[in-house]
């Protein structure tokens, strides 16, 4: 009998090419394709061709009359989710290895809440996706000198339990999402997955990193290279450190 069935979320911001790269690497590494439910965004309405349901348990198509936020698309797609696990993954993802039968039995196993791989980029160099709970003074501190990555310690099994993980790759019991309301859509690209993951701290909730698995990244950074980019991250960043979620979560410190 076939595992539950794991909804995976993509969004495509004119990543047509991403995402064929994806979705072959995801079968090449990957077994049993019918235990993958396949929920596509295209967020520009027109740039993502159609996809065959096979091999795939099924493939659902939303093609947005406008462009809508990182939240906004990820909630949107949860409701089409059936799978007792939902997964949210970047187009520009690969995958190297088999992933989700080592991360759902550590999921399980851990009774943690949130998981991801490690990520690295195409030299095999651990990316900078896992980090401790921000403040002002860090934020300023790495865009202006920059910041050497955090240091954390696995346990025995290889988990790394930091304060937050980038919504580059998560994956999570469908429940989980539901629990915590989905990402809230008042953040427009970044800090969704800051705010999402504190909740789940906040709650109780227990998120990981697994360093026995990984995953390929080409990470763009474009709010370093672009103007209307840095904005959005430095106006997703006051709504953080303004809100209550973070006031909370420093009491717990």
């Amino acid at each position: 009998m076939l595992a539950p069935i794991i909804s995976l979320s993509i969004v495509s911001h004119g990543d047509s090419e991403e995402v064929l790269h994806l979705l072959t690497s995801l079968q090449k590494h990957e077994r049993e394709m019918k235990r993958f439910q396949i929920i596509l965004t295209d967020n520009l309405g027109d740039d993502l061709p159609n996809f065959a349901s096979t091999p795939w348990a099924s493939v659902d198509m939303i093609r947005n009359d406008k462009p809508r936020g990182f939240a906004e698309n990820h909630n949107h797609a949860f409701k089409y989710a059936t799978g007792k696990y939902f997964a949210i993954l970047n187009p520009d993802l690969i995958f190297e290895q088999p992933v989700f039968s080592d991360l759902i039995n550590k999921l399980e196993i851990h009774k943690a809440d949130l998981i991801a791989p490690k990520i690295v980029d195409k030299k095999g160099i651990l990316q900078d996706s896992f980090r401790g709970l921000p403040t002002p003074f860090k934020l300023v501190r790495r865009r202006l000198v920059g910041e050497k990555k955090e240091s954390f310690q696995s346990n025995p099994d290889g988990l790394i339990q930091p304060d937050w993980i980038a919504g580059m790759f998560w994956l999570m019991r469908s429940n989980t999402y539901h629990q915590l309301g989905g990402m809230d859509e008042k953040f427009f690209l970044y800090f969704e997955d800051v705010d999402f993951c504190t909740r789940a701290r906040l709650q109780g909730m227990k998120i990981f990193v697994d360093t026995n698995v990984q995953i390929q990244h080409d990470a763009q950074h474009s709010s370093r290279k672009k103007l209307y980019y840095l904005f959005l991250h430095l106006w997703s960043a006051i709504q953080f450190f303004t809100s209550s979620v973070y006031r909370h979560s420093l009491r717990t410190k």
